[in-house]
């Protein structure tokens, strides 16, 4: 270890020097991890649409709560004069 690294931790607050020490857990796991498979490279687009499709995912978007916005709705735009 560097002595300026040393340095720096041993000026930190035991908090600090926890989180230093989980992030650097973070870095050593993330440069150990592979890249990760898409859903989208394993199954085609139609197969991925008709899963949303079920799943129900988006069914909000057609309950009639989510309808609150009409033509009457709000107010004219008014532009400032230049």
């Amino acid at each position: 270890m560097s002595p300026r690294l040393t340095q720096l931790l041993e000026e930190m607050t035991p908090q600090e020097q926890t989180e230093v020490e989980a992030f650097a857990a973070f870095l050593i796991v993330r440069r150990q991890l592979q890249r990760p498979q898409l859903l989208t490279d394993d199954i085609s687009i139609r197969e991925l649409t008709e899963l949303v499709a079920v799943a129900g995912s988006f069914d909000w978007l057609n309950a009639e709560e989510e309808d609150i916005d009409s033509l009457v709705d709000g107010e004219a735009v008014r532009w400032l004069s230049p």
